[in-house]
């Protein structure tokens, strides 16, 4: 593996911007349509594709993580000098995908009836046009299960500005076809209709980026037996993370629902939906580095996945701590201001609770991504696991017990084993894992964090008036991002930033 192979921190940066706004600029757009998708559906018209929308994101788990498994063999073949087996991944896991679309759309066919009348109780007049839009998302099922497949093929490459040069618009057009509802009078099968058809077209263009950027693809088409194996062995511990990660994170709301009040319940979900949505960064990080870290783990790629580990830590603490330490301190001010006194007066523990707790499980993300790069996704998988018994018990004691705040407690406490179990794994595949959190200064940037805590805190105690607390908030802000830009970041990501600057800087001249 040659120096050349690896990808420039500036791409690397560049691709994690574009990640991000593929991840912000459709949560803009759907927070502006949504009200117009409202009144043009009526409520329950919403309700039920609300429950459509649902369906669309869970129904990729049917691809049994041939996805990610895609992306990483994919991504060691390329570092690796192994193009001529590339074709051979990318048609397996194409016939893969498809025969397991193909599966899923006759069982979501012949479930639709029974989903519709028995489970969902959908009002008499609106069971045929939801019964219609099912199957037309049944008919999409395949197409979405490839187009996975292709957008993780780009993501091997480190082309996700190609990625997000399709997926943004398709996602926003999820959005803008439901409000056209209410200029036009759509009906539900016809959005459901509309939306499947751009996701269709989707796949076409993922399939023709893939067959301009590999070359080799265009050779015949080829199932490999022992690459199924491969992808079908690490996609199944992929499936498990996907199956358990969801009931770890919704189960708190059932336990909160069914042992205190629905009231209740709304006064803890609220600030969690809030708070968790903030994972939007972190994640475009850790989707553009995942192919870096799927090289494998030679001495000399180790080295470069040990420092890519290590600057990440760095970033996502200095971003995410500042920010979730600015929460934790003005909790009840954003409370009040933002869901009224009655919230700030039972919330704001709640919010200072999950304010920290989120920073640990974003820190998490890091050794989870690296684990799944390396090969080793059945960690994280048995880790869910044990943590999804353990924290059943936890949750249920401290509900029981405490309330919301036991609950809140119980949340924190699931994520910090996590991260903790996570962590402690990376480190033994990771030689030097200690100097490597010794060069990146994280030990420095933690007590910058406390630092910063401590001086919040103190400033909420003298300061009672809230303008004075922000003035000296932004203060703060200035003299220690002075002091991290001088004595913390070192000379490539002071670079790496003033390009960075530039670019923006140039590409919002030029459109002006």
């Amino acid at each position: 593996m040659n120096d050349n192979q690896f990808t420039p921190a500036a791409i690397l940066a560049k691709n994690t911007m574009f990640n991000l706004l593929g991840m912000l600029l459709p949560i803009l757009v759907g927070i502006v349509s949504i009200p117009f998708a409202v009144r043009g559906l009526g409520t329950e018209g919403f309700g039920i594709l609300s429950v459509i929308w649902v369906l669309l994101a869970y129904l990729t788990l049917l691809d049994f993580g041939l996805s990610r498994a895609t992306t990483k063999f994919t991504a060691e073949s390329i570092k690796k000098n192994r193009a001529q087996s590339i074709p051979d991944i990318m048609w397996t896991a194409l016939t893969i995908s498809f025969g397991l679309g193909c599966l899923g759309a006759i069982i979501l066919f012949l479930c639709t009836p029974h989903l519709v009348i028995s489970i969902l109780r959908i009002p008499t007049e609106r069971i045929n046009h939801t019964i219609q839009a099912l199957n037309i998302l049944a008919i999409t099922l395949p197409f979405l299960l490839i187009s996975i497949s292709l957008k993780g093929m780009l993501g091997a490459a480190q082309r996700f500005d190609l990625v997000n040069g399709v997926h943004i618009p398709v996602s926003v057009l999820n959005f803008i076809f439901p409000a056209l509802s209410l200029p036009f009078g759509l009906g539900l099968p016809t959005i459901v209709l509309l939306i499947a058809v751009s996701r269709i077209l989707a796949t076409f263009v993922y399939f023709f980026l893939c067959t301009r950027l590999y070359a080799v693809f265009n050779k015949r088409i080829r199932i490999d037996s022992d690459i199924l194996k491969k992808l079908l062995s690490y996609g199944g511990w992929i499936t498990v993370t996907g199956v358990v990660s969801p009931i770890l994170v919704y189960i708190d709301r059932f336990f909160i629902g069914s042992m205190q009040s629905m009231e209740t319940l709304t006064f803890y979900a609220a600030p969690l939906e809030a708070l968790t949505r903030l994972r939007i960064l972190p994640m475009a990080i850790m989707i553009t580095l995942f192919p870096e870290f799927s090289v494998g783990m030679d001495q000399q790629a180790s080295e470069r996945v040990g420092m890519l580990f290590g600057k990440s830590m760095k970033s996502i603490l200095l971003v995410m701590g500042m920010l979730s330490l600015i929460l934790f301190a003005f909790a009840r001010d954003i409370l009040h201001l933002w869901l009224g006194a009655s919230f700030a007066e039972r919330s704001t523990v709640i919010f200072q609770i999950i304010s920290i707790s989120v920073l640990i499980n974003f820190m998490a993300l890091i050794p989870f991504t690296f684990l799944q790069g390396i090969g080793r996704p059945d960690l994280p998988a048995k880790f869910h696991i044990v943590e999804l018994l353990l924290y059943m018990f936890v949750l249920w004691y401290l509900t029981k017990t405490y309330g919301i705040h036991g609950a809140a407690v119980a949340w924190c406490a699931r994520v910090t084993l996590d991260c903790c179990l996570l962590y402690r794994w990376s480190s033994t595949f990771l030689p030097g894992f200690r100097r490597m959190l010794r060069d990146n200064y994280v030990w420095h940037v933690l007590a910058v964090l406390a630092s910063f805590g401590l001086l919040l805190i103190s400033i909420h105690h003298i300061f009672a008036d809230l303008f004075v607390r922000i003035a000296c908030l932004m203060v703060l802000l200035i003299l220690f991002l002075i002091g991290i830009w001088h004595l913390i970041l070192d000379d490539s990501e002071r670079e790496l930033a003033r390009g960075l600057y530039k670019n923006i800087r140039m590409k919002h001249s030029i459109t002006i």
